[in-house]
């Protein structure tokens, strides 16, 4: 596989707090391997997903150790484009999902997810799965 860094999305980390594999190795092997980056979206969604739990909400080390990309100017043209475009295609995925792509895109980053059945819609995304990620070659 021939990747420099990666974008972690929100399905995988939860996966990997849960300690459900392949997911939790998959993560362990991105964050030793790659430098990697979530959006500003997936930090929303798991603070959120806390805040539901009742759980404390504060930043976790693994957070503290990845770069977390915003959602911009231009990651919110490129996300108005490509939303309409999966509406149009009846390919609609989930709003969120539309802005985690659009800051993948915007950064020229692959997404590590579980949650193939979204973003494989997106065009020019390019996607990895947890087992992708442990059978390849170090």
């Amino acid at each position: 596989m021939d990747i420099t860094e990666l974008c972690l999305d929100t399905s995988i980390l939860i996966n990997f707090l849960k300690g459900r594999e392949p997911s939790a190795s998959a993560v362990t092997r991105a964050v030793s391997d790659y430098p990697c980056a979530v959006t500003s979206i997936t930090v929303y969604e798991l603070l959120f997903g806390m805040a539901r739990a009742q759980k404390q909400i504060g930043e976790t080390a693994l957070l503290g150790v990845m770069q977390i990309l915003p959602f911009d100017d231009a990651a919110a043209r490129r996300a108005a484009i490509l939303h309409d475009e999966l509406i149009r295609n009846n390919q609609e995925i989930g709003i969120k999902d539309v802005l985690i792509a659009a800051i993948c895109l915007e950064h020229n980053l692959p997404l590590v997810t579980t949650n193939m059945n979204h973003f494989m819609r997106v065009p020019a995304l390019r996607v990895i799965t947890p087992q992708d990620l442990l059978v390849q070659d170090s």
